[in-house]
């Protein structure tokens, strides 16, 4: 018997011709054009088996989100700066915060005010110390001032005729005799004649201090990268084709365009998790969370950041809706690991993680 040979011609798919749609700005692109997006910033902590989205979140999306929202959350809220304090990021690397948005200061004791400090790498470890620069009362404000060192020698500080000099100016440094120079050199160009009277306090090594964090707690920026999360969240519990539903669009324009009123997400007492009895015993991690409101329309999502700070988030409600929908996550930033959290029944907002 003749054996007949058939060449066969396979048909194959490339990567790049295989579409997604983005879950904000719903477009349809290859899928080479798609980034994986966390759940929650990578900034907020690593976690084993983090929870993380594919192929739904494109690569422009991605990286407009990376440049605004996340990078205000984590380097520009007290969400952010909380990371520092809790061990998630160097104390050092609290010089990376956005000044304008996150201030660091300190009163020594026996000081009446507050200084402006960072944090510095000491033989015995990460500690604290005042920034260098110059204090002063000011005319138009009336309140005390501060100048680092950097904006003197910089050159971007041109308020000299706002000193009232009535009132001495504080010069902190950290004691080294190249600094208390340079601040005089500095002084000297912008031609103040600023004589040292006197040390007024000197702060030791190893002592306490007060220290206070003033930062952004609430504003549109922030609102919008907490309504991701919940979004995020959201699509990492029901899918894509779930997110990308028309009664989204709302809270989908508010995250990528900045439209729609704030009113979508609202600040809230914390969440209510069995076990934490106590305010000593409360879970210091993160929680991300959806569920079906009371009106049995409306689906809610919730954010928590270290246990002190909680958002509720609406966003979508249906004409109907004949699914239950509970999910929730808690991020154990101490062990670095995810527990999935139940809500019990009938007890509203209480969760237990499993």
């Amino acid at each position: 018997m003749k054996r007949k040979s058939i060449k066969l011609r396979l048909q194959t798919s490339s990567r790049n011709s295989v579409n997604s749609t983005c879950i904000y700005c719903k477009e349809s692109k290859s899928v080479s054009n798609f980034d994986r997006e966390h759940v929650l910033p990578e900034a907020f902590g690593k976690f084993k088996e983090a929870l993380v989205l594919h192929n739904v979140v494109c690569r422009e999306c991605n990286q407009y989100f990376g440049n605004t929202l996340d990078n205000k959350l984590a380097r520009g809220s007290m969400q952010g700066a909380i990371r520092y304090l809790r061990g998630i990021k160097s104390l050092q690397k609290f010089r990376d915060v956005d000044k304008k948005r996150v201030k660091l200061s300190a009163r020594a004791p026996g000081e009446p005010t507050l200084r402006q400090a960072e944090f510095v790498k000491t033989p015995e470890g990460e500690g604290l110390a005042f920034t260098p620069g110059i204090d002063y009362h000011s005319i138009s404000s009336n309140k005390e001032q501060f100048v680092s060192l950097e904006s003197l020698e910089r050159g971007s500080w041109n308020e000299s005729d706002d000193i009232d000099r009535q009132y001495p100016v504080i010069l902190s440094y950290r004691g080294e005799a190249q600094v208390l120079e340079r601040i005089q050199q500095a002084l000297a160009k912008l031609k103040l004649g600023i004589e040292i009277l006197d040390t007024i306090s000197k702060t030791e090594a190893g002592q306490r201090v007060l220290v206070v964090v003033d930062a952004v707690i609430e504003d549109v920026l922030l609102y919008r990268a907490i309504a991701k999360i919940a979004f995020n969240y959201l699509t990492y519990k029901m899918g894509r084709d779930f997110a990308l539903q028309p009664i989204f669009n709302r809270i989908r324009a508010f995250i990528r365009y900045g439209s729609v009123s704030t009113i979508l997400v609202k600040k809230r007492p914390r969440m209510k998790i069995s076990g934490d009895c106590e305010e000593a015993a409360r879970r210091r991690g993160h929680i991300v969370a959806i569920e079906l409101a009371e009106d049995s329309t409306t689906i809610v999502g919730f954010v928590e950041f270290f246990g002190v700070m909680t958002y509720k988030v609406t966003l979508g409600r249906f004409g109907q809706l004949a699914i239950p929908i509970s999910a929730g996550h808690y991020f154990d930033v101490k062990y670095k690991q995810i527990l999935q959290m139940d809500a019990i029944r009938p007890s509203h907002g209480l969760w237990i993680p499993r």
